[in-house]
C-alpha cells in the first residue's frame, strides 16, 4: 500500500482554514475531489459580490472567474508538493469563452508536468451544465513554506 502524498493528504485541511475568510471564502471554494495531480473544485459566484451588470442580466465578473482559476492552478500544483513547500504563482493566462452566469461554476485542474521547482498546469471552469467558460493555464513555482514572523 502506497501512503498518500503529502500535498493530496495536507490540502483539504488547509481549504477547511482558508474557507474561514480570503478570497478562498469570496468565491465559495471548496474541493470536490483531489488526487495527484487532479483537482476539482467548486465555486459559487453569487450576483451581489461577484455580478457584472449586462443587458441580458448579471454574469460573473471576469476577475472572478480567474480568481477561481489561479486558484484552482496553484492548489493543483500543491497536491504534488512535499513536505516544506508551498505554492505560489509565477504566470498566468486566462482564456475566456463564453459569459458565466451567477452560481456554481467548477474548476477542473492538472498539472501536465512538474519539474524540481515549477509546475505546469492547466484548468478549465465551467458552469454546472458543463459549458466550459474559460481555461486557464499556469507556471506555479515551489517555494519554501516558511510561517510568517
Amino acid at each position: 500500500m502506497t501512503e498518500t502524498a503529502y500535498g493530496v493528504r495536507s490540502l483539504p485541511e488547509l481549504y477547511r482554514e482558508w474557507s474561514t475568510g480570503g478570497m478562498i471564502a469570496n468565491v465559495g471554494a471548496r474541493i470536490l475531489e483531489v488526487g495527484p495531480g487532479t483537482l476539482v473544485l467548486e465555486g459559487t459566484m453569487d450576483t451581489e459580490r461577484h455580478g457584472f451588470p449586462t443587458s441580458r442580466g448579471p454574469i460573473v465578473h471576469g476577475g472572478a472567474i480567474a480568481t477561481l482559476a489561479d486558484e484552482c492552478l496553484a492548489s493543483v500544483a500543491y497536491t504534488l508538493a512535499e513536505e516544506g513547500e508551498t505554492t505560489t504563482t509565477s504566470s498566468l493566462q486566462v482564456d475566456y469563452y463564453r459569459p458565466a452566469a451567477p452560481g456554481k461554476l467548477i474548476a477542473r485542474g492538472t498539472v501536465r508536468r512538474r519539474t524540481r521547482r515549477l509546475a505546469y498546469c492547466h484548468a478549465t471552469v465551467e458552469q454546472e451544465d458543463g459549458a466550459i467558460v474559460a481555461e486557464g493555464r499556469a507556471v506555479i513555482a515551489y517555494v519554501p513554506d516558511r510561517q510568517p514572523i
